[in-house]
């Protein structure tokens, strides 16, 4: 019998797929594993669904650069749970915190968590009704968010069709530029500063437009943003059983950056990447996208078109000098990086070029006109 692999060497993907491969779906569960919540039927005869997530998450970079106290940790342990709820269509309701605690951490330092983890919570409409407390070598926050769903108004990864658009919310790669920004010690206006700083502190999902696009029954498919753009498309493409058609040039960042981003180097599919903006991604029929718009102008929020589920299973992606190539899964994996994500900032950064394969321009540059 051969070595059996580490977590580390079989990677994050493999290792849920392990433990997913050995469970059998309870018939409670609706829909399934693999989504970005779960759907549970309790059986109560109503057309309401129970929506539970469970996120881990330790000190955020904000922390780590002393931009904020430790609330923002609390904020971001809850902010992290709450945001798949919010992208299933869910309503938070409640949520469980547990905190594992090195032994030399202060008591202040411990309130200063749990009061952002509540003030968060409460943001989303929801309350901590429980917890745990352990010891451990270093710091973490366990959080689980409960919500609800209408069955009919549930947003899963899978149900993506041909024709959909690819619409993210917000901007991407401001978290990732505000790092660098730090890193660097790069000069920024104050404008920058403020839209950088409030990347790195605020990593909060799209809780009020997430929760319009839901109501309204907009979207065929979802998930969010956390790890990185490209994981977020192969997501959906992967439990729809279908492809993509993406334009590098339509990735969203933000146009009062556009100076920190000429002196970062970095292409708009490595800020794409790197995730870390707790954006949505959605796949929207057609007839929706109007709607979707009015309710994106009426919040003053941001949505973008960057592309089209597509019948072929290839997943393609235009780039900025106009070449098609594969786009490939690139993604935070905790077993792989550290367990922030810092890591795989860092990856993304020092990438060279994230290009999968070359495909063929004339058969993609034709599809992409055909849809657009």
């Amino acid at each position: 019998m051969g070595k059996e692999l580490t977590v580390r060497e079989a990677g994050e993907r493999r290792v849920v797929a392990e433990i997913t491969g050995m469970m059998a779906a309870p018939s409670m569960l609706v829909d399934g594993l693999g989504h970005d919540a779960a759907f549970v039927d309790l059986g109560r005869g109503d057309d309401e669904l129970l929506v539970l997530n469970t996120d881990r998450s330790g000190l955020n970079a904000a922390y780590g650069l002393g931009l904020a106290g430790p609330e923002c940790v609390g904020d971001f342990g809850v902010s992290h749970a709450v945001s798949d709820i919010v992208v299933a269509g869910g309503i938070p309701r409640a949520v469980t915190v547990a905190l594992l605690l090195p032994v030399e951490s202060t008591l202040g330092f411990v309130r200063g968590v749990m009061q952002g983890a509540a003030d968060a919570a409460r943001r989303y409409g929801a309350e901590i009704v429980a917890g745990d407390t352990k010891q451990n070598p270093k710091f973490a926050l366990i959080a689980t968010a409960l919500g609800t769903v209408s069955r009919e108004k549930r947003i899963r990864r899978s149900g993506a069709r041909p024709g959909d658009a690819l619409v993210v919310t917000g901007f991407l790669g401001s978290m990732l530029l505000g790092l660098i920004a730090c890193k660097r010690a790069l000069p920024l206006g104050d404008r920058a500063q403020r839209i950088v700083k409030r990347a790195i502190i605020e990593q909060r999902p799209p809780f009020t437009l997430g929760r319009a696009i839901a109501e309204a029954g907009i979207p065929h498919a979802g998930t969010d943003i956390s790890d990185g753009l490209p994981g977020a498309i192969h997501a959906i493409c992967d439990a729809s059983d279908c492809g993509a058609v993406v334009d590098e040039r339509r990735i969203p960042l933000h146009p009062e950056l556009d100076e920190l981003i000429l002196a970062s180097g970095l292409s708009s599919l490595q800020l794409g990447t790197a995730g870390g903006d707790w954006q949505f991604l959605y796949a929207v029929p057609p007839e929706h996208l109007s709607l979707l718009q009015q309710l994106a102008a009426s919040q003053d929020a941001r949505i973008t078109i960057i592309g089209s589920i597509t019948e072929d299973r290839q997943i393609a992606i235009r780039h900025l000098d106009g070449a098609w190539h594969r786009l490939e899964r690139i993604e935070h994996d905790s077993f792989a990086d550290d367990g922030n994500g810092i890591g795989h900032f860092s990856r993304v950064e020092t990438s060279s070029s994230l290009r999968g394969a070359a495909l063929e321009r004339r058969h993609f540059e034709a599809l992409w006109n055909r849809i657009f």
